[in-house]
């Protein structure tokens, strides 16, 4: 004889399901989540080690929200009830009656729950998606008494949650990509610039979110992405050179029958078999692959994993990190070189960051980084200049660049004033607090140049 009826409305489920079957319809990933969270407490209210059977509608949403039930009271079956979701009363009391269970938990549909709630024990709270309410039952099963009701969890949390989710996987998927694309065509600088963007991409999400995720999650993706960032360094910075070099050749401050573009293809050359090489060793498709599949499934702290995350959260930190990357930049010294490449790196991670989790941050937020992008091309136009010229004082140490000295020291002159106009043209612009204009040397080369990683 059933003595204790549990009546269960299923947990937030999709809008509609890919078939346009009603029944098809599953829970959300929010939804699933807060049951999964909040029903080991509440059906700890019916004590230690109950007896009871699970019974659900056949709808997959009901199904889904009961074997959290299963989960958190450890009951082995679930049985089908077809009169849960034809939400035929007289038909389902009929069962009840029938069942020799000391407990059954119900999993069903509004307003069906609402409506034997309130024929059962007179008044009942209005059940919410995931509400859950004990009604100890008379010997006609036909009246009871209210124990206990439990309004169902909030999703809101959980749902800016799953939206992170999401933008980390779908970022760390791309860097898969990328990384396969490069190993397959090596001797492409697009594709090796591709390769780093997306690395800084991942590594940007994975170091905004360091304070919510596990310390050990990150650490081991923050190991493989910094060591490929390193790795991949030179081979980019060659790249740049060799952009730079084609360029003076082209306006003709560089002889047609310069050989400097052929040392710096052969120097590539070399540092891309080295790289390789390292990225071999080390397993980088597999490394990249496994990354990838880890942030698939982001772990989170316990404090996230019991209360979600907020998009107030989310925004309090971006707004937090802003505001230091703002500060730097107002009080920036552009003549610093190592300064001015931590301010581009800090603002372009904002940037990564306001891109890929706009949709939690908000239109602020992302206005904000898009506002930091003039700033940050200018800044890696000025730092791509600066490390032409280090890159062309360290080839011209080397004897494999023995016949092109003089070529390299027409670069390294050329950039040196490239990096004069620009300082001097965001100096100015800082004193008088003019915006950045189109026809400036700065704006010209950062155009030119486009992003570096």
């Amino acid at each position: 004889m059933v003595k204790t009826l549990v009546l269960v409305r299923h947990g937030d489920p999709e809008a509609s399901a890919p078939s346009g079957e009603d029944l098809d319809r599953r829970l959300t990933p929010s939804g699933a989540r807060a049951l999964r969270v909040s029903y080991p407490r509440t059906f700890a209210l019916l004590g230690d080690d109950p007896q009871l059977r699970v019974w659900s509608s056949p709808a997959v949403r009901a199904l889904e929200t009961a074997d959290v039930v299963a989960a958190a009271t450890g009951a082995e079956d679930i049985e089908v009830h077809q009169s849960l979701y034809a939400q035929d009363a007289a038909a389902f009391l009929a069962e009840l009656e029938a069942a020799d269970a000391p407990c059954v938990v119900a999993v069903g549909h509004a307003p069906f729950v609402d409506t034997l709630a309130a024929r059962l024990v007179g008044r009942c709270p209005s059940f919410d998606k995931g509400a859950a309410a004990a009604v100890a039952l008379a010997p006609d099963a036909e009246h009871g008494e209210l124990l206990w009701f439990v309004a169902g969890p909030r999703t809101s949390a959980w749902q800016e949650l799953a939206l992170v989710e999401r933008a980390v996987a779908d970022a760390a998927g791309e860097l898969r990509a990328r990384c396969r694309a490069f190993l397959d065509a090596p001797d492409d600088p697009a594709v090796l610039l591709d390769f780093r963007l997306a690395l800084r991409r991942v590594r940007s999400l994975v170091q905004f979110l360091e304070p919510w995720q596990s310390k050990k999650q990150t650490r081991r993706c923050e190991h493989v992405l910094k060591d490929l960032q390193a790795a991949t360094a030179r081979l980019r910075e060659l790249d740049i050179l060799s952009e730079c070099v084609d360029g003076l050749v082209e306006s003709g401050e560089l002889g047609e029958n310069c050989l400097l573009p052929m040392a710096c293809a052969k120097e590539r050359a070399l540092e891309r078999a080295s790289v390789l090489t390292h990225m071999r060793k080390g397993h980088a498709r597999k490394a990249v692959a496994k990354v990838s599949e880890d942030l698939a499934h982001l772990r989170w702290k316990s404090r996230v994993s019991e209360a979600g995350l907020t998009a107030a959260d989310l925004r309090a930190r971006f707004d937090a990190q802003f505001s230091e990357v703002d500060e730097a930049l107002f009080g920036l010294d552009l003549r610093d070189g190592d300064a001015v490449y931590v301010a581009r790196r800090d603002a372009k991670e904002m940037r990564f960051v306001a891109e890929r989790l706009g949709e939690v941050l908000g239109p602020e937020c992302a206005m904000a980084g898009e506002a930091l992008e003039e700033v940050q091309r200018e800044l890696t136009a000025l730092s791509d200049a600066r490390s032409i010229c280090r890159l062309a004082d360290e080839c011209s140490k080397s004897p494999r660049f023995r016949g092109v000295r003089a070529d390299l020291g027409v670069v390294a002159r050329d950039q040196a004033e490239v990096v004069s106009a620009i300082t001097s043209g965001m100096e100015r612009r800082e004193r008088v607090g003019e915006e950045p204009g189109e026809d400036e040397a700065a704006a010209d080369v950062a155009a030119a140049d486009g992003e570096e990683a």
